[in-house]
């Protein structure tokens, strides 16, 4: 049950004057030495909820939370935020969701989930956030623009005082990680075209050896992580794996040439150049599309296979649906130079939060094992013993012994092995001359936009 408003009150005063966390709006005035002299408002909050242990971090979450008549609010771009929301609130009775309010009339609801976002669509409405309140906690997928949003103070960062002992690693708080995804490369298990065993396949022209004709690929115009992958693909870091690539496929070695001037450029030119089909929507692809396209090759999310996994299908033509679309979709390809990119969602503090505290520890929340679960484990994707198990496409952030990674898909190590991986620090510098020689690319791309 909820705290009466003395008891609240009596409560923030105390927080104010042992740990100093004040008012996100407010602060005093920090001396010469003071280690958050110059920060103001939410960042000041968060730098503080960085250096609190959990129970000093749940008190100041509790005490804002029965002080507020504002609803706590999450924003971002995958369902799973909801679940972990559900979660979170039966942690933490100071928050109280739908679920709960309605099993207990008592409760009043002070929470709200919106996770129906496209990636480029929330980085637009976060703007709102540099001057007024938009949202508490978001969970950010492009790194270029989570890069500009921090810099820029429309997002702040939170670290866990304890992350070490949740398992994850120094250099994955900064940007805050909170899942794991990758995009892949699949087709339909009765694929007809060549088979894919080396990524300059869909790369080159119609009179190399094993050329693929039909590729469909989400326009990285408006789907920013494909922007992000195709970016990536042009990091000196990928070039050794490209170049061996290029070797095995064309006998020979990679050469500059006054239209290349590093062998990723010449990927990424000659993938756009062949992408035949511009996807609108990986879902729609992994679930519908694919039946009825045997020889075409997709990029997508591979977490959209719970798409899939959801969608019946026929397979004996009796008109009875007797298995799913998933068990169409062939996506366990060896090929040499990669297999695809693996990406995270960032938990980011949104500037002009009206609860931080309960944002940080929300964002802690996401790294625990028992939220992780709650989020990503799903019946419609069990592992081989039958058990509701991880969702194909979902990857644990932190070192964990009690997570299990479904049997049926790869663990998170051996995506990271056979992927391309986002870089933040690389595409935080990355020049926007870069970005707009792709987007040309694009447009004058002559592939078919599919509805």
């Amino acid at each position: 049950m909820k705290k009466n408003l003395l008891v609240t009150l009596l409560m923030a005063a105390t927080l104010v004057g042992a740990i100093g966390c004040g008012n996100p709006g407010s602060s005093s005035e920090p001396g010469p030495d003071d280690k958050y002299a110059g920060l103001e408002g939410t960042a000041l909050a968060v730098a503080k909820a960085s250096d609190m242990t959990l129970e000093e971090l749940k008190a100041a979450s509790k005490a804002e939370m029965e002080a507020s008549n504002d609803t706590f609010k999450v924003v971002g771009l995958t369902s799973t935020l909801a679940k972990a929301l559900t979660q979170f609130c039966e942690a933490y009775d100071w928050v109280v969701s739908e679920a709960e309010a309605e099993a207990n009339p008592e409760l009043k609801v002070n929470t709200f989930v919106n996770n129906g976002y496209k990636d480029y669509a929330l980085l637009t409405a976060l703007e709102s956030a540099d001057e007024s309140y938009f949202a508490d906690f978001a969970l950010v997928q492009d790194a270029r623009g989570l890069a500009d949003y921090l810099e820029s103070g429309i997002t702040h960062n939170y670290v866990p005082s304890d992350y070490a002992s949740l398992g994850l690693a120094e250099e994955d708080t900064y940007p805050l990680k909170g899942i794991h995804f990758n995009k892949i490369f699949y087709h339909h298990k009765d694929y007809t075209g060549p088979e894919l065993k080396n990524i300059w396949q869909l790369a080159g022209s119609a009179e190399d050896e094993g050329h693929i004709s039909k590729f469909s690929f989400q326009s990285p115009v408006t789907e920013q992580i494909n922007m992000s992958f195709l970016l990536c693909l042009q990091a000196e870091e990928n070039a050794p794996r490209i170049l061996e690539a290029y070797k095995k496929y064309y006998g020979k070695d990679w050469q500059a040439s006054d239209d290349y001037a590093t062998v990723g450029e010449q990927l990424v030119k000659e993938m756009v150049d062949n992408v035949t089909t511009w996807h609108k929507s990986d879902g729609d692809s992994m679930k519908k599309t694919i039946v009825n396209a045997k020889d075409t090759v997709f990029y997508g999310a591979f977490a959209k296979m719970k798409d899939a996994a959801g969608y019946p299908y026929d397979s004996d033509g009796d008109n009875v649906d007797d298995t799913t679309v998933m068990s169409l979709v062939d996506w366990n390809l060896e090929i040499e130079g990669f297999n695809g990119f693996m990406y995270t969602m960032y938990s980011q503090i949104v500037n002009n939060a009206k609860h931080p505290y309960t944002a940080c520890l929300y964002a802690r929340h996401l790294l625990l094992p028992e939220c992780y679960e709650a989020m990503c484990y799903n019946k419609s994707t069990p592992n081989k013993a039958g058990e509701k198990s991880n969702m194909y496409g979902y990857y644990y952030p932190c070192a964990s012994t009690t997570v299990g990674v479904n049997d049926n898909d790869l663990t998170k190590d051996q995506w990271m092995e056979k992927s391309i991986i986002e870089d933040y620090a690389y595409l935080a510098k990355v020049k926007t001359g870069q970005v707009n020689t792709i987007l040309t690319w694009v447009n004058s791309s002559k592939a078919e936009v599919m509805k």
